[in-house]
């Protein structure tokens, strides 16, 4: 295991050795001149490295949460910016760094990390837990050492709360959660779920290991017509907007692959950088790229209509090309983009880039602006 010196940031030590592969390569390029389209930023509060942004019912309201070391919620329904400051609260955060959540149809999970001083004065990742969020306490479901196998947690995140799964994935093996009485031992081979490639791209159903199927690095999965599809690409989403019926996206570099049956997935290149994030409102599919935010149009079938368009807000100057969008959620897709609430992150490893900027993003209809949270 690398060492770090005990003064870099717990922040960025966490993130770099627990989920490989959920970071990637940074763009250089000195910002602190740059013009955000006559927009006042706010002072950023909900600031780090942030790897998820999820739906979660919370006492019977609608909310979204992200973490970035410590979890933070708020209404959707609250879509207005408060001047004052008032936003995203505290939510009660398990133990350790929290490095990834996810949430099913009941139940929110939470991933995260006990980091240790050693002997020579460097931190060091020691335990990673998995807890269930219950009753208003936290229950550990899972817990080791600490081990160069991956180790984190997704979800279908869909706006129909009755089609929202969530699973662990640890290695190439991917278990499903079920609340705080899920079991999940991972020296037991029979208890273990695989998923297997299906033509020449890794998606799949989620099916018992046989001894026959080759496990794929999972990272993300969606729901469509009631079957979850999982794959090793970086981003998934799916949605019903106003005009279509269901389709589901997922990414490979600069192309997006849709389906409406979950068999035939049709490419469409958006002819931009290695595509890390989806979602998708009703007239535009939102992309969170290397080299930040992009979209592109669809047509009254949701099929996105390939290479991009300008934005009409300040969403490519607030993440811009100098920030990698690893999270993207917008809470309504049968609306408009500009019609109602989107969140984004932007993290950067560039020392030439402002770490201001590092953190949550939002737009709200009513402000029509991109601004920090």
């Amino acid at each position: 295991m690398k060492k770090h010196n005990k003064k870099t940031s717990i922040l960025f030590v966490t993130i770099s050795i627990l989920i490989t592969g959920f970071l990637f390569s940074a763009c250089d390029g000195v910002i602190f001149d740059e013009i955000r389209k006559e927009v006042k930023l706010a002072d950023a509060k909900i600031a780090g490295d942030i790897q998820n942004i999820i739906r979660f019912k919370y006492e019977n309201v609608e909310c979204v949460f992200v973490t970035n070391g410590k979890i933070r919620y708020r209404s959707v329904e609250d879509d207005v910016v408060d001047n004052k400051g008032v936003g995203f609260s505290d939510f009660s955060s398990p133990s350790g760094y929290v490095y990834s959540i996810a949430a099913d149809t009941d139940n929110l999970y939470a991933m995260s990390a006990t980091i240790e001083e050693d002997d020579d004065g460097y931190n060091a990742v020691t335990k990673r837990t998995l807890y269930c969020y219950g009753s208003g306490s936290w229950k550990q479901i899972w817990s080791e050492a600490y081990s160069t196998k991956r180790a984190f947690i997704i979800c279908t995140n869909t706006k129909d709360q009755t089609k929202r799964e969530a699973y662990f994935v640890y290695g190439s093996s991917v278990y499903k959660l079920s609340g705080s009485s899920t079991t999940i031992d991972t020296s037991d081979t029979n208890s273990m779920k695989y998923v297997y490639a299906e033509g020449n791209f890794p998606i799949g159903e989620l099916v018992n290991a046989d001894g026959e199927k080759t496990p794929l690095a999972v990272n993300s999965c969606t729901s469509l017509l009631g079957t979850v599809y999982f794959s090793s690409a970086y981003a998934m989403t799916s949605a019903t907007t106003s005009t279509s019926g269901e389709t589901a996206y997922y990414s490979d570099g600069a192309y997006v692959y849709y389906s409406t049956d979950g068999s035939n997935w049709v490419p469409v290149n958006l002819g931009c950088d290695t595509i890390l994030s989806l979602t998708i409102t009703n007239n535009y599919l939102l992309a969170g790229t290397s080299d930040g935010i992009v979209h592109t149009p669809i047509n009254e079938n949701a099929v996105p209509s390939g290479g991009t368009a300008d934005f009409t807000t300040n969403a490519d100057s607030a993440l811009s090309s100098y920030y990698e969008i690893p999270a993207l959620l917008a809470i309504d897709p049968t609306i408009n983009e500009t019609a109602g609430t989107i969140y984004a992150s932007s993290i950067t490893s560039s020392s030439s880039a402002s770490l201001n900027n590092v953190g949550l993003w939002s737009y709200y209809a009513s402000t029509g602006e991109w601004n920090r949270e």
